[in-house]
């Protein structure tokens, strides 16, 4: 490592700054070592991400390898930043984040994270297999859990699995898109195709502190092909009526959703 280099390692608050940018996210980070990175940065490793709030204190995501630098364009502007890359369920995540006003402004980029080893959410007596990649930005602000923000979600390979099912259900790849505006999400476009069980839906979800309290209001149709409608017949004996145009509407919260 060059003299400069170590220099930069050693003047530059990479620490403080991404402490500073975490913080009103009710988000504090952790690693077990760290060192230089050429030419400008720090690279971790053991890397723990756990949130301080009260309704969804702990940890939330760990990572193996993450390389911090300086995002020299926001310096410029005078609200220092760091730009992040990490690697995550086996994918990558690249993300910006700088203070704006009393809150946090995030662009993130996605690549081919593995839903199956993700743990932010679960599905009781089910599991999702997939690869998962996007891109968006948000504006996070300390009392609320966001203010704005837009994004597109692409899956590929989408797989459910469920004890209600005989098979895995395939849903094959996915894509949507939303917005997101003082707490409330919005779903514009959600669909799959290519797979046995075919999905399309808007709608709202209303974020909430605990995430397992957002109260959902999504409408969407779901469509089968002859032969997955016999391996699905026991998931689709429970729902309010047999698949086709006429929509569902799901509504509850995360932790209990309601079709109707």
């Amino acid at each position: 490592m060059s003299l400069f280099a170590a220099y930069l390692i050693s003047t530059f608050p990479y620490s403080e700054t991404l402490t500073k940018v975490l913080a009103p996210m009710g988000l504090e980070v952790s690693s077990a070592s760290q060192s230089a990175s050429f030419p400008f940065g720090a690279r971790l490793s053991g890397v723990r991400l756990i949130s301080t709030r009260a309704a969804s204190g702990g940890l939330l995501i760990e990572s193996p390898a993450v390389t911090i630098a300086p995002a020299f364009l926001s310096m410029l502007t005078m609200h220092p930043g760091v730009r992040v890359k990490a690697a995550l369920y086996d994918g990558i995540v690249n993300v910006m984040l700088r203070p704006s006003g009393s809150g946090t402004a995030i662009s993130y980029d996605l690549d081919s994270l593995d839903l199956a080893r993700q743990h932010l959410w679960t599905i009781p007596g089910a599991s999702v297999v997939g690869a998962l990649s996007g891109t968006g930005n948000l504006l996070l602000s300390p009392t609320d859990i966001a203010e704005t923000g837009d994004g597109i979600l692409n899956a590929a390979r989408l797989t459910f699995i469920s004890a209600l099912a005989s098979s895995p259900i395939r849903l094959g790849d996915g894509h949507s898109k939303f917005k997101l505006d003082q707490g409330t999400l919005t779903i514009e476009e959600l669909a799959t195709s290519g797979g046995d069980l075919s999905l399309s839906g808007e709608g709202t979800i209303q974020l909430a502190p605990d995430p397992g309290d957002s109260e959902l209001a999504i409408q969407f149709t779901l469509s089968t092909s002859p032969v997955a409608a016999s391996q699905l017949a026991m998931l689709l004996a429970i729902l309010p009526h047999p698949p086709g145009p006429q929509p569902y509407l799901l509504t509850g919260t995360l932790n209990a959703p309601r079709i109707h």
